[in-house]
């Protein structure tokens, strides 16, 4: 007979521990472990082009064991949020262009001169603009036997920041840039370039565009092309101690171990993915129930 699978709310475990573990004295994260009743914890593995994150967090049965703050379904996939204001739509936006975009696509950073200013707080009229602009955009493609435009658009406007209406996208490099700045037509003083990765592979350049002070609330910020893939995400509740090494142990174990030793984060995340380099990690927790949650961020070693 089938084993029936667990079933566990959905929650924000971002929002529900949002209390960095830096804040706390190793007796009392000791003490938090001790006392913490018996869990399950989940790990799950979100992979976007060169970058991996991954998340190890508790899972329940009821929303009532979430501690309040976390208690709303947390969507992975967010393209619906068009307006940003959730971070979980934000952070969906970072993935979706380091999964799709290199060093060869464009970033472009469209304005308007005072002729063409949309009227404040039109976003309609704004993302009509915006809409024409890649018409025009595959047009010039078609003429030179490309495939429409894969992109990720942004729209950018604030009154109380001073913040006048312009559009940051990211588009691939398959046209050249003269023609692609040539296709708006509402501004001279544009920007076009190639985008650059660092360590975080785009998502500094990702984590700007879509920053809190550049929008009003509700707000349509942003859209993307058709057929952009998405990012990997893999959930598991048990691993090897090492990639195809020894015997499974459950997620939880894995966190006793890290927060004995906030070091073997980075040792461990090394073992489990050989071909990533370590970027960062963070270790929260919430006085609710005294449970923790875990990130680290690590991107794709490249060959020399």
């Amino acid at each position: 007979m089938k084993k029936r699978k667990e079933q566990y709310v959905s929650y924000d475990y971002e929002a529900a521990f949002n209390k960095s573990i830096e804040d706390l004295g190793e007796y009392f994260i000791e003490q938090m472990a001790k006392n913490r009743k018996s869990l399950v914890y989940a790990l799950k593995e979100i992979r976007a082009g060169e970058q991996l994150e991954v998340e190890i967090y508790p899972q329940f049965k009821s929303m009532d064991e979430v501690p309040e703050e976390g208690r709303t379904a947390k969507k992975d996939n967010s393209q619906a949020q068009r307006n940003l204001n959730d971070k979980n739509a934000r952070k969906y936006v970072e993935r979706l262009i380091n999964e799709n975009f290199t060093d060869r696509d464009l970033w472009i950073t469209l304005t308007y001169d005072d002729d063409h200013l949309p009227a404040d707080g039109d976003v309609d009229a704004a993302i009509k603009n915006v809409q024409k602009y890649i018409r025009r955009v595959n047009y010039q493609r078609k003429k030179r036997g490309l495939d429409n435009a894969r992109y990720v658009i942004v729209n950018a406007y604030n009154p109380e920041q001073e913040i006048r209406w312009h559009h940051h996208i990211v588009m691939d490099g398959d046209m050249d840039m003269d023609t692609v700045e040539a296709c708006w037509g509402q501004s001279s003083r544009n920007e076009v370039r190639r985008l650059e990765t660092d360590e975080n592979g785009l998502s500094g350049m990702a984590n700007y565009i879509v920053e809190e002070k550049n929008r009003i609330k509700s707000e349509k910020r942003w859209m993307s092309s058709k057929g952009l893939k998405m990012p990997e995400v893999r959930v598991v509740h048990s691993k090897q101690p090492e990639k195809g090494k020894g015997n499974y142990k459950k997620i939880k174990k894995y966190v006793d171990e890290m927060l004995k030793d906030r070091d073997t984060i980075e040792v461990q995340m090394k073992k489990w993915f050989p071909e990533y380099d370590f970027t960062d990690s963070g270790v929260y927790y919430n006085d609710f129930n005294g449970m923790f949650y875990i990130r680290a961020r690590m991107r794709k070693r490249r060959k020399r």
